[in-house]
């Protein structure tokens, strides 16, 4: 009975020296994953560095050296040509449709039947097209009591044009015509400018100047209309110039409130900026920050590191723009719409690894570990 216990007991200790074999093998091979894993999350590419903010700057908004109110122009912002369409699409312009829209039908009856050159040639001369337009055609008027027709397909499709170049396009569809508008929206497309559904559609001179606004991009086109043709600009939209200069620091010195640094005077006088000694400056909750205000003027000082670096605000007066790799000026805020990028998206991987960072840094916290050395 004795030696049968303790073989049982033997047996037992096998058993359980076999489990807690296993369940260490277990436990390291999932270490080793773990620890593959957050190599390989915390390897994750850099996150994209956000856009500039840009400003859509309107149309002959002058562009100043510097926000004073004696600043002497540099530049005069301009509207970038796109393309050129001919005055067909005056009849999308002057009716406020963009699309291709069927404006009316004309029932043929007899002249169904005609062949071809005969329809074309009824097409041309056989109706009164000013006084069906008046009555069929709401909110379109056909500028020509003997407009153009131009055969496109014979005996199936043809382009009207009154006296001004106003397009319609006519189409014999079974036993009548359809009168179509042209597509402008189309003819974006084949100029590789897209516009959204959601646009507004602004006439500023009837029959010479409008302007679409694209929403969801939040950008500007003007059409102006010339003798000969329809052409096609865009509104500028520049990037603002947030970060205005960096200086040399020591991190241990706080900035005293009651007088900058000449190194700060001096990287705003190189960019002709006239801070006044006046400015008002307060220091923000965060202890590493302040903020200067002088007028409408409104700039951020802030201590990254060994560096303080100097900022502009947006809801400044005068926000400063590039124009181009040489040229830097300053326009008034509101004779402009500001844009605010998106924020970068994350990947899965870029946000494990930023949920990584932010879960070491609380546990950090937690245990009272600095990254500060004692002094």
């Amino acid at each position: 009975m004795l030696k049968q216990h303790d073989s049982i007991v033997h047996q037992l200790n096998d058993k359980m020296k076999s489990v807690l074999k296993k369940l260490f093998v277990f436990v390291f091979v999932l270490l080793i994953i773990g620890f593959f894993f957050c190599v390989y999350v915390m390897q994750a590419p850099p996150v994209a560095e956000p856009e500039q903010p840009k400003l859509l700057v309107h149309v002959q908004t002058s562009v100043r050296k510097r926000p004073t109110v004696n600043s002497v122009p540099v530049a005069t912002t301009k509207n970038e040509h796109l393309f050129s369409l001919d005055r067909t699409y005056l009849s999308n312009l002057n009716s406020s449709i963009l699309s291709g829209e069927l404006l009316f039908n004309v029932v043929l009856g007899v002249r169904a039947k005609y062949n071809a050159p005969l329809l074309d040639k009824e097409v041309s001369t056989g109706f009164d097209w000013q006084k069906m337009f008046a009555e069929s055609a709401v909110g379109t008027r056909l500028n020509s009591k003997t407009p153009k027709i131009k055969v496109t397909l014979s005996g199936q499709d043809w382009l009207l044009t009154d006296s001004t170049g106003a397009g319609y396009l006519i189409q014999k569809t079974g036993d009548q015509l359809e009168i179509f508008l042209p597509d402008l929206l189309e003819a974006f497309e084949l100029n590789n400018m897209i516009l959204s559904n959601d646009y507004e559609f602004t006439v500023v001179k009837p029959g010479k100047q409008w302007l679409i606004t694209n929403n969801v991009h939040q950008q500007r086109y003007e059409i102006r209309s010339d003798a000969k043709k329809i052409n096609v600009y865009q509104h500028p939209k520049y990037p603002i110039q947030t970060l205005l200069f960096e200086v040399d620091s020591d991190p241990q010195i706080p900035l005293p409130e009651e007088k900058l640094p000449d190194e700060i005077y001096n990287g705003f006088k190189s960019l002709d900026i006239q801070l006044s000694p006046k400015a008002k400056v307060m220091q923000e909750e965060d202890g590493v920050s302040w903020k200067i205000t002088q007028g409408t003027q409104k700039y951020t000082i802030h201590h990254e590191g060994s560096r303080l670096k100097v900022y502009l605000d947006l809801d400044s007066g005068w926000l400063l723009l590039k124009l181009s790799d040489r040229i830097n000026a300053w326009v008034q805020s509101e004779r402009g719409t500001i844009l605010m990028p998106p924020e970068p998206t994350l990947t899965s991987r870029q946000q494990l690894k930023k949920d990584m960072l932010a879960f070491f840094a609380k546990l950090k916290n937690s245990v009272g570990i600095s990254d500060q050395n004692d002094l």
